[in-house]
């Protein structure tokens, strides 16, 4: 259920409209317009004694459409409460917070995550749950935040609002998940030589700003550091090769002054990379295959997340990746709404493999 926010009481009223049962749980997923109201809003619903967890994010995918205001509210089905973790995390912290896999209907149950995209160890994190829960359940999620990468809080739940943190919750609902990104590659490999974290220091052994502004066409090569990820990033990302499943992409945020380059997801020391590019027909086709993957005569509700950078990329042909998503969606059950988040990262698998965070992707989950 959407709404449109207009006032504190809308959020009260539509909650209040609908009891929650003994399991259920409010999902808040809220637009990063409304930031600075969140402190108020989870204090009202705390001083309601209502039980409910949510995140913030630059925008909300409502059908055919994006708002850049308002709150999707859904209740959900938890096999637990929802967990709080704080970032990084570590498989200790999983053990200790979180269900173990054998507590889990296998095939019948989903893993939603939701973390700060400005956290470190995303990969870690998710790793972790891979290892807690494997193919026992299903895996979807975004990373969380505002669309200028501010440092803010954007997770929260009865108790408080966090940074820095991720909202782990494991729903009592089977789903198929897939995620998909139409990127091809364009250069490579070249081999991230070093690293820490989601900061690339060296590519092939060159400084990393040089050896990207080769790997680029030449009319790209000179752009000034601070205009990278208005320019260059949305054309021209990089992508880990995967042994076994599709590259992962990775989005450059920032050059740094002395040549850094800062990625908004981990790059593993060693990985072989590859520069990466895309036309509005590959990522909307890779769109509607992950939508085709995902949906049956089954599936009840979904959710889906699509990267922001994503949509720079597309510019204005991204309303028609929305539309291919809904009405593909549609062919399978009408009458289904489309629901979900503009995300900066998507989390998005069936369990068969191991978990990513990845950028530049559409995900979808399909309940059933």
């Amino acid at each position: 259920m959407y709404i449109c926010l207009n006032d504190l009481d809308e959020l009260n009223e539509a909650l209040d409209s609908s009891p929650l049962g003994d399991d259920e749980y409010w999902l808040i997923l809220l637009a990063d317009r409304h930031a600075h109201q969140l402190q108020e809003i989870v204090s009202r619903l705390a001083a309601k004694t209502m039980r409910f967890c949510g995140a913030v994010f630059p925008g909300l995918v409502v059908d055919k459409r994006t708002f850049y205001h308002g709150a999707i509210l859904r209740k959900i089905r938890c096999k637990t409460p929802p967990v709080i973790l704080p970032m990084p995390s570590s498989s200790e912290d999983a053990v200790r917070n979180l269900p173990a896999h054998t507590e889990l209907i296998p095939e019948g149950e989903t893993c939603l995550t939701f973390v700060d995209c400005l956290s470190e160890d995303i990969d870690i994190l998710l790793s972790s749950l891979y290892d807690r829960f494997s193919n026992h359940c299903s895996y979807f999620g975004a990373g969380a935040g505002c669309h200028d990468l501010s440092d803010c809080h954007c997770i929260f739940d009865n108790n408080g609002l966090y940074s820095k943190a991720a909202l782990v919750a494991i729903i009592s609902q089977p789903s198929q998940c897939h995620a998909r990104h139409g990127w091809n590659r364009h250069t490579g490999p070249i081999v991230a030589s070093r690293t820490t974290n989601n900061i690339l220091h060296e590519l092939d052994w060159e400084i990393a700003e040089t050896a990207y502004r080769n790997t680029l066409p030449e009319n790209l090569k000179s752009t000034p550091p601070e205009l990278f990820y208005r320019d260059v990033t949305p054309r021209y990302p990089f992508a880990v090769e995967y042994p076994g499943s599709e590259d992962v992409v990775r989005d450059p945020i920032s050059i740094c002054t002395n040549g850094d380059v800062v990625f908004l997801s981990d790059i593993p020391q060693g990985a072989l990379m590859y520069l990466v590019e895309g036309t509005p027909d590959s990522l909307i086709s890779a769109a509607k295959e992950a939508v085709k993957q995902s949906m049956s005569d089954q599936t009840e509700s979904l959710l889906v997340c699509d990267c922001l950078s994503r949509t720079i990329a597309l510019d204005s042909k991204f309303p028609s990746e929305l539309r291919v998503v809904y009405e593909e969606v549609n062919a399978v059950k009408p009458g289904l709404t489309v629901e979900g988040v503009i995300a900066l990262g998507e989390i998005a698998s069936n369990g068969d493999q191991s978990v990513n965070f990845f950028n530049k992707t559409f995900g979808i989950c399909c309940f059933q």
